[in-house]
């Protein structure tokens, strides 16, 4: 008999046959946690989520992996963004200025695969260290100070911040986002079209919760999980 696959044991650290029957029903993962990850390991998803959670770590508020940004990163390194749709990617490539945008031959999930591995590999112990460590850890790769070899370090952080931020902030349509986390955190209640009330008025908080494209009442705006591509 297959062994269940459990996304939020993956993030805990924990094996799938653990445990888990204290833990509340609703959680971050609740819609896709039966579900393997579309385009990430169950090891680049613990990295990711000790990378991201280091950018928007827990206070009042859930952390980033708390808030799905792991799911939604999944899921977009699986789909079209990921795969490079959009993007220029023909030769020859040379190192631009970071006002000519995206130099790379690699496409997204390269990036974000190969980043994590160079990663791994230059601060093998950041998952050992205490939140100032890790932070310090981040600040030396925010400012390019890595050694990634080929694939330079600013490049692949430059996309995990914006990966993280749209995870985190993004309508949870897309996976991120869980239970509003985000819109809560800066007050936003959601791209709807019932403001008239409210047109005139500036600096008053709207005063109904957030809701999102898919917003079911009792829910957390979210989609379950996109459906397996059919084969044409």
């Amino acid at each position: 008999m297959a062994k269940a696959f459990s996304r939020r044991a993956v993030l805990l650290g924990l094996s799938a046959t653990a445990t888990l029957g204290a833990a509340p029903v609703r959680h971050a993962f609740a819609a896709l946690d039966d579900k393997p990850f579309y385009f990430l390991t169950p090891e680049e998803a613990r990295s990711l989520a000790l990378l991201c959670d280091t950018l928007i770590p827990k206070d009042e508020h859930p952390s980033a992996s708390e808030a799905g940004v792991v799911d939604f990163i999944d899921i977009q390194m699986a789909g079209p963004y990921g795969k490079g749709e959009g993007l220029y990617l023909e030769p020859p490539f040379f190192e631009g200025s970071p006002e000519q945008g995206y130099q790379l031959p690699l496409v997204p999930a390269d990036l974000i695969r190969t980043g994590l591995a160079a990663f791994q590999r230059a601060e093998p112990t950041f998952a050992q260290a205490d939140a100032a460590g890790r932070e310090a850890i981040m600040t030396r790769l925010s400012e390019g100070e890595m050694d990634f070899g080929d694939l330079p370090a600013l490049a692949f952080f430059d996309e995990l911040w914006k990966l993280t931020n749209q995870g985190y902030f993004a309508d949870p349509i897309h996976g991120g986002n869980k239970g509003y986390a985000g819109w809560e955190m800066v007050g936003f209640p959601g791209a709807h079209a019932y403001y008239l009330s409210f047109v005139d008025k500036h600096n008053v908080r709207y005063p109904q919760p957030p809701m999102g494209i898919n917003h079911e009442p009792g829910g957390d705006g979210n989609l379950p999980a996109p459906k397996e591509a059919e084969e044409p």
